[in-house]
């Protein structure tokens, strides 16, 4: 949708004299506003801007240069976006009439309220012109329109401009009964922003959002329980956060919205191949996830095709009946899941390895002797290091604490706000882990229940296999607030 809102400049009149200089008074500020509060309402937007009065005016006016022309009382509006999503938003400074005035003679200077003042102005001919040819920015009798400010506005946020308006210095005598006449719009936009990863973009960092501060500044959700829930498959899933640089498995980079599922989909080895199958050298399996039982299970096994049949459980390819008739990826669900290059790096070792490491050893190519370091697809897991990042901290412990500290070390009752205002803790179960324990051809890392993270052999069933994916990139956020009540809904 495209909101707009029109105040009216008056008509400024010149007289300039051969000897002497003569002027006469005239209102700069004529707005479409005519009493009560001076706030529009358009839609989700409200525009908030100063009634006409003396102090806005250009009376006993003529050309100034830069320093007086920005001593003169500004215009000032105020733009709040009352949406429960993000909106980006266009200033137009538009042309009405001229009557032969250049606009050259004219300039102008516009700051938002919280920055420093400029300190010169700009000329209206020598800016960029704004073309207007498209019939959604068309307003009647509009001429030519040139944007003056631009921006984006979070939910809830307001942003406050001064503008200011006054004649060049150089003009000349040419100017003498010429005329000008232009208009202010504001052009609100909720378009720009559609994405699911958009729409939590555009929330920014709150209590229940934090940036990683890694070399992709992921927007993660963090916390005991935030509203990060969505319905997906037809159940509760909850969001990850909004991870950048995901590649699609062709190169191609996306912003995307990784979700985990809410409840374990049952207990599972991570893999039980036998010795000499696939990447196994031993009874155990192995922790190469591109072949993982496990990995086909979700892929492309049971699960993914929403069946029955036999899911990986204890060494050597021991099997367990498992059913996902009414657990498994419907069709509709799988429209909204594609392909991604999931990093496959692990880590030597357990101790003294915090989140940010974990992470960038995830990115690394530090593997078990001939594993791979990618693996392209749909279905994977939670990282160890998703887990570290998910705390909030609390009180005694504070979340720059907490990711400062070893996940091993995180059952310890000494930082025990980190476990326990991270909502992808649980108490009950062990959680598998995509990672890889790099020393061991079969152990990956995992999140005991007591919150300490360390390596287990992949073939021992853990009770918490929860799936993780990405959602395909132009998938919406078409209704919900994230609370389990009312999770996000979603849509193509």
């Amino acid at each position: 949708m495209r909101l707009k809102y029109k105040i009216l400049l008056a008509i400024i009149t010149v007289g300039i004299g051969i000897c002497l200089m003569t002027y006469q008074s005239y209102a700069l500020w004529v707005a479409t506003y005519t009493g009560g509060e001076n706030i529009v309402n358009v839609g989700c937007f409200e525009i908030e801007f100063t009634e006409q009065t003396s102090s806005i005016s250009l009376n006993n006016t003529y050309p100034v240069n830069d320093t007086k022309g920005l001593t003169t009382e500004p215009y000032t509006f105020t733009i709040k976006n009352t949406c429960t999503i993000g909106a980006s938003y266009d200033v137009t400074l538009n042309t009405l009439t001229t009557n032969t005035m250049k606009k050259e003679w004219i300039k102008y200077a516009i700051q938002k309220s919280d920055e420093a003042k400029p300190t010169t102005g700009i000329n209206l001919g020598t800016n960029n012109n704004y073309n207007t040819a498209t019939e959604e920015l068309q307003i009647a009798n509009l001429d030519e329109s040139i944007i003056i400010a631009s921006g984006e506005l979070k939910e809830e946020e307001s942003v406050t401009y001064n503008f200011y308006l006054w004649m060049d210095e150089t003009t000349g005598n040419e100017a003498m009964n010429t005329r000008f006449e232009g208009s202010v719009n504001i052009i609100t936009s909720a378009v720009k922003i559609v994405t699911a990863a958009d729409t939590i973009l555009a929330k920014g960092e709150t209590e229940e959002l934090a940036y990683d501060n890694t070399a992709d500044n992921n927007l993660r959700y963090i916390g005991a329980n935030p509203n990060n829930y969505v319905s997906f498959n037809n159940e509760l899933w909850r969001i990850i956060g909004v991870f950048n640089n995901i590649d699609d498995g062709t190169g191609t980079k996306e912003t995307r919205l990784k979700i985990i599922r809410n409840e374990p989909i049952g207990k599972y080895s991570w893999d039980n191949k036998a010795s000499g199958v696939g990447s196994s050298t031993s009874s155990n399996g192995s922790n190469d996830w591109s072949d993982s039982a496990l990995q086909i299970v979700l892929n492309e096994g049971t699960y993914y095709n929403r069946t029955s049949g036999e899911c990986p459980y204890g060494e050597n390819g021991e099997m367990t009946n498992c059913d996902f008739s009414s657990t498994g990826l419907t069709e509709e669900a799988k429209t909204m899941i594609s392909d991604a290059k999931w990093n496959l790096g692990g880590s030597s070792t357990y101790n003294n390895v915090t989140a940010s490491m974990f992470y960038e050893r995830e990115r690394g190519t530090t593997v078990y002797s001939g594993r791979p370091t990618e693996w392209i697809g749909k279905i994977g897991l939670m990282y160890a290091s998703d887990y570290g990042y998910a705390t909030s901290g609390g009180n005694s412990t504070d979340r720059e604490t907490c990711l400062n500290t070893e996940l091993y070390n995180w059952n310890s009752s000494s930082v025990s706000d980190c476990k326990n205002n991270d909502w992808l803790y649980d108490s009950s179960n062990y959680q598998w882990t995509l990672t890889p324990y790099s020393s061991s051809s079969y152990n990956v890392f995992y999140v005991y229940s007591f919150g300490s993270v360390s390596n287990f052999s992949v073939s021992y069933p853990l009770d918490a296999v929860s799936p993780a994916l990405y959602l395909s990139s132009n998938v919406k956020i078409s209704g919900g607030d994230g609370s389990e009540s009312s999770p996000f809904t979603l849509s193509l």
